[in-house]
C-alpha cells in the first residue's frame, strides 16, 4: 500500500481502528458477505432478508451438510456411474442453496459467509445451539469478527447450523420459484456416465428435456426433511413421463434446473 497518500493511509487506518479489524479483513467480509443477498442472474429474486422467526427442529436433529464430492457412485454389473434421480434433484437444491458457489469452512471467507448469515437471521444463536455448538456468545462474537478462529470440530458444527438454517429458510421461496404460477420448471436429465462400459453394454441414452409442474413441493419438502426414499420416489413419478424408456433414466449423472 506504498502507493497510497498519506490521506488516504490515515483514513484507512481510521477505518480500520473503529472496526476493530484491519481494513483488509472488513472490505473481504463486506464482500463475502454479500453472497446471500443478491439478486441472481437469471432475474429471480432471492429470499427475503426479513425472515421469519424458525420453528427449530428437535436437538440433535439437524442433517450433516451437503458432501463435497459432486462425484457419482458405481452401480450394477458393468460400471456405470452416476446417482438416483432423486439425490440428483437433492445436489441441484443443495447448488441453489449455496448460489452455485460456496467456499468450504476451511477458507475464512466460507467460515465468514457462515456466520453472517447465521447472524442475520433471529434465532441464528439457537441454530449454532442446536448444532452441539457450545462456546459463549464472546466467543462467537470473536469468531464473527475475524478475531478468533474456530476449532476443526466447531467448523463442522457451524456449517451443520447453517445448512439446517438456510433449507429452512429457503423452502418456501424454492417451492414458488420452481413451480412458477403453475408453469413449472424445464430441467434437463443427463444420462449415467458410461465411459468404463464396455462398447458392446453401453445404452444409446442422451440428455433429456422435460418441463415439471406438479411435484415440486414433494420434492422440495423431501429435500428439507432429508428423506431420501421420498425424493426417489418423487424421481419415480417425475420419471414415468419420459416414455418408454425412463427406466434407463433412475439413476443420472446430473439433473440441471
Amino acid at each position: 500500500m506504498s502507493h497510497l497518500t498519506p490521506a488516504v493511509r490515515e483514513l484507512n487506518a481510521r477505518i480500520a481502528h473503529r472496526h476493530r479489524m484491519p481494513l483488509s479483513t472488513l472490505i473481504q467480509r463486506t464482500v463475502v458477505a454479500s453472497l446471500f443477498d443478491r439478486v441472481e442472474g437469471n432475474g429471480r429474486k432471492t429470499e427475503r432478508p426479513d425472515m421469519e422467526p424458525a420453528n427449530l427442529p428437535a436437538a440433535g436433529s439437524l442433517r450433516p451438510p451437503p458432501a463435497e464430492s459432486e462425484q457419482g457412485f458405481g452401480f450394477g454389473r458393468y460400471g456405470a456411474t452416476g446417482m438416483t434421480g432423486g439425490a440428483a434433484l437433492a445436489r441441484q437444491l443443495d447448488m441453489w442453496a449455496a448460489n452455485n458457489g460456496l467456499p468450504p469452512t476451511s477458507d475464512p471467507r466460507g467460515l465468514a459467509i457462515r456466520l453472517r448469515y447465521l447472524a442475520r437471521d433471529e434465532q441464528g444463536l439457537a441454530w449454532l445451539r442446536l448444532a452441539q455448538v457450545t462456546v459463549t456468545e464472546r466467543t462467537i462474537a470473536r469468531w464473527r469478527a475475524a478475531r478468533q478462529r474456530p476449532l476443526p470440530a466447531n467448523l463442522r458444527k457451524i456449517d451443520q447450523a447453517f445448512w439446517a438454517c438456510r433449507r429452512h429458510n429457503v423452502v418456501d421461496y424454492f417451492k414458488q420459484v420452481l413451480w412458477d404460477d403453475g408453469r413449472g420448471t424445464r430441467i434437463e436429465i443427463y444420462p449415467v456416465d458410461q465411459q468404463h462400459v464396455a462398447p458392446n453394454r453401453r445404452r444409446d441414452l442422451n440428455v433429456r428435456v422435460i418441463n415439471v409442474r406438479t411435484e415440486w413441493r414433494r420434492v422440495v419438502d423431501a429435500w428439507n426433511a432429508g428423506d431420501q426414499q421420498a425424493l426417489d420416489d418423487a424421481w419415480t413419478y417425475i420419471s414415468d413421463s419420459l416414455g418408454s424408456d425412463h427406466a434407463a433414466y433412475r439413476h443420472v449423472s446430473h439433473i440441471g434446473f
